[in-house]
């Protein structure tokens, strides 16, 4: 039977944008700052990949454009949330990279001059949300800063940044840092189980992931879990001998869907990390990292020394990737893959 043509259409309700359970104490502090008019011009957001920095982000600037707030939080329903949801309100404008995992640009900042010099469309504050803030290259960062040195008293920049060390110190100055941590193993999990997230491999996701509970939850994907076993399964090829690490870094310089090269790397840390830690206590890790352990030379605390060299440069390639420097992927993936077959002979 088909509907009736007067029949009431159903409007679902739009989420209200809210912080993650682990962010409670920070949300606290900072709206405790707005509500006494003491709310820094710039926040810097770190923390992490996949702690949810950017919807805590969101929930911060939902508030500041809301009308009328109820208990902590835009209310979702007043001209002001309206606005925002639809993605036209006036005092709102978001800066990302114009491609995934691409620069931001100097003109892209420039062009935030025109939005901080006007005056508010509705008489309340304006916000500027920048993600991810380590994207921006030397000249993007000076434009910025020229907006952060000389604020209007109704912008607030929201800054969103998995890498602050990868700002100039001139703009982390300027800014109060709102740093989120890796909350509990415990309270992680429990999160993920009310979020629906019923699954034997969550403790291993978020471990792999660092114990970022967002992070976890996009490991456990097929593609994501299909990229890391086949690269850890072409490191262990490369140990063997059976493959050459110049093709390896063709092929995973860009990986594609479920994973990105920094990604892979912070898989590859993890995985040392449980080899290191097996050796050095005796613990028996999962089959495919036993086997990794079984064809490095040497024993004792003494044979792990190179692997813990090859771990420092892990997180070197990590930090150039993360940073504004634009590395050649190739060749920096190469020369780790060189590194981790000398480990083996």
């Amino acid at each position: 039977m088909s509907a009736r043509a007067d029949q009431p259409k159903v409007v679902e309700p739009v989420p209200i944008p809210s912080p993650l359970p682990w962010q409670a104490a920070q949300w606290q502090r900072l709206g405790a700052q707005w509500v006494a008019g003491r709310c820094p011009h710039a926040l810097l957001i770190s923390g992490q990949t996949g702690l949810g920095k950017r919807r805590f982000a969101e929930a911060f600037a939902a508030l500041l454009l809301c009308d009328q707030p109820r208990h902590g939080l835009a209310c979702g329903e007043c001209r002001g949330c309206q606005l925002r949801i639809a993605g036209s309100h006036p005092d709102f404008t978001l800066v990302v990279p114009e491609k995934e995992q691409g620069p931001l640009k100097v003109e892209q900042i420039r062009a935030l001059g025109e939005f901080v010099g006007r005056t508010s469309g509705r008489e309340g504050a304006r916000v500027v949300m920048l993600a991810p803030a380590e994207a921006m290259n030397i000249n993007a960062a000076n434009a910025l800063l020229k907006n952060l040195e000389e604020p209007s008293g109704s912008v607030i920049f929201l800054l969103i940044t998995d890498h602050p060390a990868g700002l100039l110190p001139t703009i982390r100055s300027r800014c109060q840092t709102i740093a989120f941590p890796v909350p509990p193993q415990q309270s992680a999990l429990r999160w993920m189980r009310e979020s629906g997230i019923e699954s034997e491999d969550a403790d291993s996701a978020l471990n792999l992931a660092g114990g970022a509970p967002l992070l976890a939850v996009q490991l456990m994907e097929p593609e994501s879990r299909e990229a890391r076993q086949q690269f850890l399964a072409d490191l262990s090829a490369l140990t063997r001998g059976d493959e050459n690490p110049v093709t390896l870094a063709g092929k995973w310089e860009n990986p594609g869907e479920g994973a990105d090269l920094n990604l892979l790397l912070q898989f590859w840390q993890s995985w040392l990390a449980l080899m290191l830690k097996s050796r050095s206590t005796d613990q028996a890790a999962e089959a495919s990292i036993m086997a990794l352990l079984q064809r490095m030379p040497g024993t004792g605390a003494e044979s792990l020394r190179p692997a813990f060299a090859f771990y420092d440069h892990l997180l070197k390639a990590r930090a150039l990737l993360s940073g504004n420097s634009n590395p050649n992927k190739r060749l920096l993936l190469e020369e780790l893959l060189i590194r981790w077959a000398a480990l083996f002979r």
